[in-house]
């Protein structure tokens, strides 16, 4: 396994290599941005509360279910309006962006006559929000959402999702494809048994950041 600190860091090991597969969340654009998005979002609909997005943000930071946290200690928490804060969350429309240098990094594998891929975990249409708000479509080979293949069974370390993104630009040859993710405990499964090379993004402001051991 390869560590590196920074994303573009992936550039320097892809000689040799005929696809390189990335995570997203945490890995191409941080996943705390798309937070903070929510809560932006969800406080635009909650006006009775004051400050709502901050508190939002306060409460996450606290390892707090946020959007119970908040509405409980304004008092006016109810099934209802959860469930609607929720719906607001995760349907919006996502303000965030790349990482800086993926952009040039993308443009780069293709260059060389790299495939890129994307496999995620995660609700199709939020995931499908966020790479469309960050044009991804254009820029990679082929994406999976490991949920649209029948449910949250098959996201990582399931390793469906990586078997098909083999089969579709990868000609099944494992040995010359890569993957970078950034959560260590599940992301590099699946890769390694199928014999991929694996690359972990260290992100030291990701939501998931710990060590190996």
């Amino acid at each position: 396994m390869i560590e590196i600190t920074e994303i573009t860091e992936t550039i320097k090991y892809v000689d040799g290599l005929s696809v390189v597969v990335f995570d997203l969340d945490d890995t191409l654009y941080s996943e705390k941005q798309y937070v903070r998005s929510g809560y932006c979002a969800v406080a635009k609909v909650i006006p009775q509360i004051n400050d709502m997005e901050k508190k939002l943000w306060e409460a996450f930071t606290a390892g707090n279910p946020a959007i119970d946290t908040v509405l409980k200690k304004a008092g006016v928490y109810t099934e209802e309006l959860k469930n609607y804060c929720l719906t607001i969350y995760r349907t919006h429309k996502p303000d965030i962006s790349l990482y800086d240098g993926v952009i040039d990094m993308l443009k780069e594998l293709h260059e060389r006559g790299v495939n890129i891929g994307i496999i995620t975990d995660g609700r199709p249409e939020g995931q499908k929000a966020k790479i469309e708000a960050l044009g991804l479509e254009t820029m990679v080979d082929e994406i999976i959402i490991t949920d649209e293949l029948g449910g949250g069974e098959y996201r990582k370390p399931c390793d469906k999702a990586f078997r098909l993104m083999g089969e579709r630009i990868g000609k099944g040859r494992y040995s010359t494809m890569c993957y970078v993710g950034d959560n260590i405990k599940k992301d590099f499964i699946a890769p390694e048994k199928l014999g991929m090379k694996v690359i972990w993004f260290k992100n030291k402001d990701g939501l998931y950041v710990t060590e190996k051991n």
